[in-house]
């Protein structure tokens, strides 16, 4: 049968093949690891963590626990409450990258503790865009993870019972769309904007917020959806999609702390796109077994992600007979200045 009259799957296969590098190799994403609201948070607590008195952040300061140890041997231990960091004595307390409500600065100031700030600006965007769509007369919807600091920060700047969180339609307080009349039905009421978790999938947002207009809409209804997916966490996604499609890879490793959204939600775009993807932490939790059979290894890594982490799996891949990507895993720009 000649390549003319095969069948369109058996073509692409063959090419997919022929293309393919042979030796066992792993490659990056071109966007992974740190992003710039990281850097600024870690700038921030480390500078401050130089000058004076042990900090207890509220939570952790990323999520990312080889950093979180790094910092703790530089006086820099979280806290779950001010109220427990003041019991423990510490004299400074700090909001960390996800931000927080502004019930902390006041929790603060009562116990007479120095407050720290290191909320991403990016977020910070968000809780300013919750609050004026509030005063414009909407229920909020924030998508995310209802137990997320950054979700509960954006709720609580919000200020009104008129919010919620949810990641699916069932979180909602409403079971119809306007309209809908009988016994046991909730429907949403005129105006509904959505607001995003900086750190989720774009395209699972939008599934999310088109079931939510056909609820909303009927009857005159308003609805508002506003992206507030950052574009560091998207970026990461798409250097993904595109690592998958062109380098061919046989299994994602998506490097990251366990509580990290945005590195979840890189191993979910990776087994959406039909390879197979897992969320690590650090080299030790590669399973020989996903190995088998795999001889292009992507690997990508969340915004919390330090580089060294990064190296450290790649170089465990290398010593498993993977040849390393060439110059490292990004190309090396001494005169890069952040842009915040």
């Amino acid at each position: 049968m000649s390549a003319a009259t095969k069948p369109r799957s058996t073509v692409h296969e063959t090419r997919r093949l022929t293309a393919r590098k042979p030796e066992k190799r792993v490659v990056v994403a071109k966007e992974l690891g740190y992003c710039w609201g990281v850097r600024r948070a870690l700038e921030i607590i480390e500078e401050a963590a130089e000058s004076a008195a042990p900090i207890a952040p509220i939570g952790d300061v990323i999520h990312n626990p080889q950093v979180v140890e790094r910092l703790r041997d530089r006086g820099v231990e979280g806290a779950a409450s001010v109220a427990e960091a003041a019991e423990r004595g510490f004299r400074r307390v700090a909001i960390t990258a996800h931000g927080m409500g502004p019930h902390l600065a006041g929790e603060a100031s009562s116990a007479g503790l120095e407050l720290i700030d290191t909320t991403c600006p990016l977020v910070t965007k968000v809780q300013r865009l919750a609050q004026k769509l509030v005063r414009q007369g909407y229920f909020l919807v924030v998508y995310g993870d209802a137990y997320h600091p950054e979700v509960r920060g954006v709720l609580g700047w919000a200020g009104t019972s008129k919010s919620a969180a949810a990641k699916k339609i069932a979180d909602l307080p409403w079971n119809a769309p306007r309209g809908a009349r009988g016994e046991g039905v909730a429907t949403p009421p005129r105006k509904v904007a959505v607001v995003s978790q900086t750190t989720k999938n774009v395209d699972e947002l939008m599934a999310f917020a088109q079931q939510l207009q056909a609820m909303v809409m009927p009857e005159g209804g308003e609805f508002r959806l506003c992206n507030t997916i950052c574009e560091p966490t998207s970026e990461r996604q798409n250097a993904l999609k595109r690592l998958v499609e062109e380098d061919h890879v046989d299994l994602i490793l998506a490097i990251g702390g366990r509580k990290s959204s945005n590195t979840a939600r890189l191993a979910e775009v990776g087994a959406a796109l039909g390879v197979p993807s897992h969320h690590i932490e650090r080299p030790e939790d590669i399973a020989p077994s996903w190995l088998a059979g795999a001889d292009v290894v992507g690997v990508t890594a969340g915004a919390s992600t330090p580089d060294d982490v990064i190296e450290a799996v790649v170089a465990e891949l290398a010593s498993q007979g993977y040849a390393p990507p060439e110059g490292g895993i990004r190309p090396v720009d001494p005169g890069y200045v952040p842009a915040y």
